[in-house]
């Protein structure tokens, strides 16, 4: 009896490893984990070089190619739309809903959704390469509600944010661990976030993440 126990725990774990194996081993010859070329608007002679396994929205950012994302790449409002030539793979169900059968018949996708496993074509719109990345200084983020901050960013010397009522930024925040002890509120706020207990709170992230937020007023 023990020794049909053990033969049948041997058996099930070798096949189990043997499973394993086969896993790995077809991820290793299907799936790039290298470095693949992005070739961009037709630019066969500058392809962008990036690692395998990102998303195309992520990875053209880190080259300085920033598609517009309103939800933060979270696959929802489809601003982040290109056009996937080659290699993109088929589309996905999450795509589906927010791009026509038309724009799919042209090969259009949202380059949050589509992740890099080999080499790709595609297209973006050409006034996609002016958007700019600043880094910006703090000048104050003070409390105008009990929830509600104003946030006034300081533009690097000599640059100006030109546009219309409606259009957004994208603000990059880097990897934080803070309490929101260290905050600094005003005073007439200070019941509510008793009342609340919201000094007690601790928020962490450890990636660099960005949110959009739209603009009415020239800053």
């Amino acid at each position: 009896m023990w020794f049909e126990t053990f033969s049948g725990t041997v058996i099930f774990t070798g096949a189990i490893l043997a499973l394993v194996a086969v896993i790995q081993a077809s991820r290793a010859a299907l799936v790039n984990t290298g470095d693949v070329n992005i070739t961009v608007n037709g630019d066969d002679e500058n392809p962008i070089k990036v690692p395998a396994g990102s998303t195309l929205l992520s990875a053209l950012a880190s080259k300085h190619v920033y598609l517009p994302s309103a939800c933060g790449g979270g696959g929802t409002c489809a601003m982040c739309k290109c056009q996937v030539l080659e290699g993109g793979g088929d589309i996905l169900p999450t795509e589906t809903s927010l791009i026509s059968r038309g724009e799919q018949k042209e090969h259009w996708r949202l380059s949050c959704q589509v992740k890099i496993r080999q080499d790709l074509k595609i297209h973006v719109p050409d006034e996609i390469f002016k958007i700019q990345k600043w880094e910006c200084t703090v000048r104050s983020n003070q409390n105008v509600a009990t929830f509600i901050k104003e946030l006034i960013l300081e533009l690097p010397k000599g640059e100006n944010l030109n546009f219309t009522a409606g259009g957004y930024i994208q603000i990059y925040i880097p990897p934080y661990n803070l309490t929101y002890s260290e905050f600094e509120v005003e005073k007439e706020y200070h019941e509510d976030w008793d009342t609340f207990k919201l000094w007690d709170l601790k928020a962490s992230n450890d990636e660099e993440i960005f949110r959009a937020y739209s603009m009415a007023n020239h800053p």
